[in-house]
């Protein structure tokens, strides 16, 4: 039996919709992150497997929406929705630190495409590099306007499944994200900005749809980088469950993937 609900009821839901978004509670500073990276940032758990406690987000927990250039609740910007409201690791992270923060919100802002290649597309002058510093931008400025103190507090990568397709683009992949992090740092005004990424999964190496040949050089590459950078933290995702391709994570795994990144980040924060 369907209930009919009054028009007045409605007006009021949508006045008070319209009234909520873009809105921060300007007596909390902000704690800004930016994400960056390919499919597996773009995240496909499904958004009806998220367990209880992570059903419902903290209320000092935000999300820019890149499209709408406003703040909106997690999970439910363009990009989310376009992508029938599929996450990735930003949801388990920003409740990681919004239990740790309680008295600041939790803002992320994510950029990411499926597919994308560190030295074709991420590298500074590139398209999605130069899409994920004007999202950060718009996102900074937004606080700006609105009067909120902010700090860039750090950085979330997940990429490297498509540099591992050749093994010219594999080797290059070292030098390829020392630049990239050293000039994040330089747009950020951070030179010791945390940066937390998860290496590429050793499953890229059973049977997908695609070609991950040189998944363990971009490895060892990811490695090296974190061993060398004291403010880097690198995740190992080898064990963690994917979909049917072999390539994408499954919802317990961004899950997953998403604490272990928020409990790294507290660890390179203190």
């Amino acid at each position: 039996m369907s209930i009919k609900v009054p028009p007045i009821l409605k007006l009021l839901f949508f006045l008070t919709t319209v009234h909520c978004v873009g809105q921060i509670d300007a007596s909390r500073p902000v704690k800004l992150f930016i994400l960056g990276g390919q499919s597996n940032m773009d995240g496909t758990g499904k958004s009806e497997e998220l367990p209880a406690d992570y059903s419902v987000h903290p209320e000092n927990t935000v999300t820019w929406d890149n499209k709408k250039k406003t703040w909106l609740p997690l999970g439910t910007d363009s990009f989310a929705e376009r992508r029938k409201f599929k996450f990735g690791p930003e949801i388990a992270f920003s409740h990681k630190l919004a239990k740790k923060y309680p008295n600041h919100t939790i803002a992320v802002v994510k950029t990411s495409g499926g597919g994308t290649k560190l030295w074709k597309h991420w590298l500074p002058g590139k398209p999605m590099y130069v899409r994920f510093l004007q999202n950060m931008e718009n996102a900074i400025e937004d606080l700006k306007e609105q009067g909120i103190s902010y700090e860039v507090s750090g950085m979330l990568w997940m990429q490297g499944e498509s540099d591992a397709e050749f093994l010219e683009w594999a080797n290059a992949y070292e030098e390829n994200l020392k630049i990239l992090y050293k000039d994040v740092r330089l747009q950020t005004g951070k030179k010791d900005l945390p940066i937390v990424m998860g290496r590429i999964s050793i499953g890229l190496l059973r049977k997908t749809p695609w070609n991950f040949d040189f998944t363990e050089v971009v490895q060892a590459a990811q490695d090296r980088v974190a061993k060398a950078d004291k403010n880097v933290r690198i995740i190992n995702t080898d064990k963690l469950e994917t979909l049917k391709d072999n390539t994408h994570f499954n919802s317990e795994s961004n899950i997953w993937l998403g604490e272990k990144m928020g409990k790294s980040m507290l660890k390179l924060m203190k």
